[in-house]
């Protein structure tokens, strides 16, 4: 290491004896060039050679240049330096005026000074040197690339109005800058063409090689009337090459994050939500005060959301969840401010506990009552039918009990299409549910309806949200099977119905919600990769796991002997079938509370005939 040691700092020895030569060589050539010089300090300087040597590595040693570590340079060692190369300078000046016999040109000096002190600098500061301007280089590239990276590569679908408004207003096209690369429309007769100089390309057919050969980031939908069929045919299409789509929602907002947006699972459900009769709901909801069971569950809360919104004098959550109950509260406040939290109340209960719905009652009175609490996971019932019967049976029965008790006005059931011919406990212990809700309405001035409808999205323990934790996990997403269908709509639909369907109750009705198409499970797995920018059995595997118990490959939404009829809502239809013959029997049945593990599928099969337990469905 020391032999090492003095190789390099001879090495710098000789460097910087050169370099001095080469110093006062240059400055005299300068001069020449610049100015008229003697010719003879050339060759004073060349008379000079070994002057300059020794003087350069004297003041060099002596002012500890060769000690200095310059892979940490500091002030200090930059000062040693400047002493060193003015004293060899101002030495070798001296010793040409001793030589000539007069002072040359000053300047002359100056430059040579100059001159050695860059040279003497270079060998000891290069990796510093070339470390910054690489440094600074490797960043700047990195800059450019990361804003190349961040630079979104769009194909536009649809050569309309929408698209040609984005095109020409370019703070409506999102904070992050965009590279339009084409357009895509059906309509042959735009293909070829330019809009705001951007080729229509083809046809949405085109969209995989498009996407692989132009390497696009994002499909951006511009076509406002475009159907969830359609959409549906975009998203099997786009993710090939990991292309995510998105939504042009309007080009009225300045903030382009409300004009563009992902697309979510309900646009693809191939079903148009409708409005309601906003004046029919808060003439009947307004200045009441309605109680809702199950009030912090999935289709609960959002019912309690609406509600606010349709000026309910008081909305009662009433659940046996503090946590679903407590958070429902706190997001109210948030939301709806003053009105979230004067507006509403909790009260925790089970819809069992008679004692504690009568002080729920009597302490706030209620005109309407939506019952939406129930046991409602299908295997899990399967594994403990007296406790669906408990929960889903006796419940709604002490709480329609104190609902006539107390007066209410109107009592509505949130029913549910495994009602229907159910192969499962809880579609039948629902059945049953319906029964006794239907059969109290001749009993009392309440009125008693049911409102039944199919699975909602993203509802606690549907396969929504168990879907997308398995794609956050890397998969495989799990399917009961490849031909299991599902009837869906959002939360959102769902609850502005059931009021819709409640403002329009006269009792004794069940209202059947127009749930659109049934939708393959396994397809609406697909879609939620493909939605997250992968695609399906490449990046995430699908599984087929078999029916779970008491699970149907389809569901019904009516009974063969029950027939519909049109409300003034075209999603809405209702039926009015006769009382139970067995109604009387019924409640002498839940007011016995004789119902036990071991004769509860009885119990069921002789209240809902149509059930066919899993062994029969088998």
């Amino acid at each position: 290491m020391r032999l090492r040691f003095y190789i390099k700092l001879f090495a710098l020895a000789v460097l910087d004896s050169l370099f001095g030569w080469v110093s006062w060589i240059g400055s005299v050539f300068v001069f020449t060039y610049l100015f008229v010089v003697d010719y003879s300090i050339i060759h004073a300087v060349n008379n000079r050679v070994f002057v300059i040597f020794f003087a350069n590595i004297v003041f060099f040693a002596a002012c500890g240049v060769y000690k200095s570590l310059w892979e940490h340079p500091g002030i200090g060692t930059m000062l040693r330096i400047i002493t060193a190369v003015a004293g060899s300078s101002f030495t070798v000046y001296l010793s040409l005026r001793l030589l000539l016999g007069y002072w040359p040109n000053p300047g002359l000096g100056v430059m040579a000074f100059y001159f050695l002190l860059t040279f003497a600098l270079i060998p000891r500061l290069y990796k510093r040197v070339f470390g910054i301007v690489i440094l600074y280089s490797q960043r700047f590239f990195k800059f450019q690339k990361k804003f190349a990276d961040e630079e979104i590569r769009t194909l536009i679908i649809g050569a309309g109005d929408s698209a040609s408004t984005l095109l020409l207003h370019p703070s409506q096209q999102g904070s992050r800058p965009r590279k339009f690369l084409g357009i895509l429309d059906n309509d042959t007769r735009k293909h070829g063409y330019s809009l705001h100089g951007l080729t229509v390309l083809g046809g949405d057919e085109k969209i995989p090689q498009l996407v692989k050969q132009l390497d696009v980031h994002e499909l951006l939908i511009a076509v406002p009337s475009m159907t969830n069929q359609d959409l549906r045919r975009i998203v099997r299409l786009a993710p090939i090459s990991r292309c995510k789509v998105r939504l042009l929602t309007g080009l009225s907002s300045d903030k382009a994050s409300e004009m563009m947006r992902d697309i979510n699972i309900g646009d693809l459900l191939g079903r148009a939500e409708t409005a309601s009769d906003l004046s029919a709901i808060n003439s009947w909801l307004g200045k009441k005060t309605v109680l809702v069971t199950g009030g912090g569950g999935s289709i609960g809360s959002e019912i309690c959301r609406q509600l606010i919104q349709a000026d309910a004098e008081k909305v009662i959550i009433y659940d046996i969840s503090e946590n679903n109950a407590y958070n429902l509260k706190e997001e109210l406040i948030i939301k709806f401010g003053n009105a979230g939290r004067y507006k509403t109340a909790v009260r925790i209960g089970s819809v069992q506990d008679e004692i504690r719905l009568a002080q729920v009652f009597d302490e706030f009175r209620p005109s309407i009552v939506f019952h939406a609490a129930a046991y409602k996971h299908v295997p899990l019932m399967e594994e403990c039918p007296r406790l669906a019967i408990d929960n889903n049976v006796f419940g709604t029965y002490r709480v329609a009990k104190t609902a006539m008790k107390f007066s209410v006005e109107r009592f509505v059931m949130i029913s549910t299409d495994k009602a229907v011919n159910p192969t499962n406990v809880m579609g039948a212990s629902k059945r049953i549910a319906e029964l006794v809700t239907l059969g109290l309405n001749e009993k009392n001035s309440t009125e008693f309806v049911c409102v039944r409808f199919g699975n909602v999205l993203d509802s606690n323990g549907s396969v929504i949200p168990k879907f997308k934790r398995q794609i956050e996990a890397g998969g495989p997403i799990t399917v009961t099977h490849p031909k299991i269908i599902r009837y869906f709509m959002t939360i959102t639909e769902a609850a502005r119905l059931v009021l819709d369907a409640g403002a329009m109750a006269a009792g004794g009705e069940i209202f059947i919600l127009d749930m659109g198409e049934q939708i393959k499970i396994v397809d609406l797995a697909e879609n939620l990769i493909r939605m997250a920018g992968l695609t399906p059995d490449v990046d995430i595997k699908i599984e087929f796991t078999g029916l779970r118990p008491g699970e149907k490959l389809f569901e019904e939404l009516l009974l063969n002997e029950e027939g519909l009829t049109k409300t003034v809502n075209e999603k809405i239809f209702v039926v009015k079938p006769p009382p139970s013959t067995k109604f009387s029997e019924l409640i002498t049945r839940i007011e016995s509370k004789n119902i036990f593990e071991n004769n509860a599928f009885e119990f069921l099969k002789y209240f809902v005939p149509e059930y066919v337990s899993e062994e029969e469905y088998d």
